[in-house]
């Protein structure tokens, strides 16, 4: 399973894997050149108005919470361009790993829709976003469609708790 598939599974319906996943550190000064490539770009992209952009974690990754920074929002874009010499190597997704991450996401989708969760979200661009507002992933519902979906297409991960 590809490095966008995995960071996604991982996510699934607590948080959208935002901003691709940086590289893997080679060695520790990489890493923490990483890291800190990382913190420069997550302050710039506040300083140009994502102000809800997150902090990277230890490896210099990124993860936007469901509910966050709107990649598609004007703003992010803009902010994004704007911070663009400072962004951490591994930032842009590759196009192949979008495409099939699209497909794998979408067989989950309707898997889970099949499976009882009417309102599950097709994914966009390779990235799938679950409406918490409208989804309880706590339900004993949701929780019976992930461990059902859990293996179809590769993806969707992790305990059939709902926890990823």
């Amino acid at each position: 399973m590809n490095k966008l598939l995995a960071a996604s599974a991982a996510a699934l319906a607590l948080t959208v894997a935002g901003c691709g996943g940086s590289g893997d550190a080679k060695s520790s000064s990489s890493g923490s050149n990483t890291l800190e490539q990382a913190v420069k770009y997550a302050q710039c992209m506040r300083e140009n108005g994502v102000t809800n952009f997150p902090d990277p974690d230890k490896n210099g990754r990124f993860v936007i919470a469901a509910g966050g920074s709107n990649r598609n929002s004007p703003q992010f874009k803009k902010a994004q361009q704007a911070c663009e010499s400072q962004e951490p190597p591994g930032m842009k997704d590759d196009s192949k790993d979008v495409a099939k991450a699209q497909t794998e996401w979408l067989k989950f989708a309707q898997c889970m829709r099949k499976n009882g969760i009417q309102d599950f979200p097709d994914p966009q661009d390779g990235r799938l976003k679950v409406p918490r507002d409208r989804i309880n992933v706590n339900s004993p519902q949701f929780k019976k469609a992930m461990t059902a979906c859990r293996d179809v297409a590769n993806v969707g991960g992790g305990s059939g708790n709902g926890n990823g």
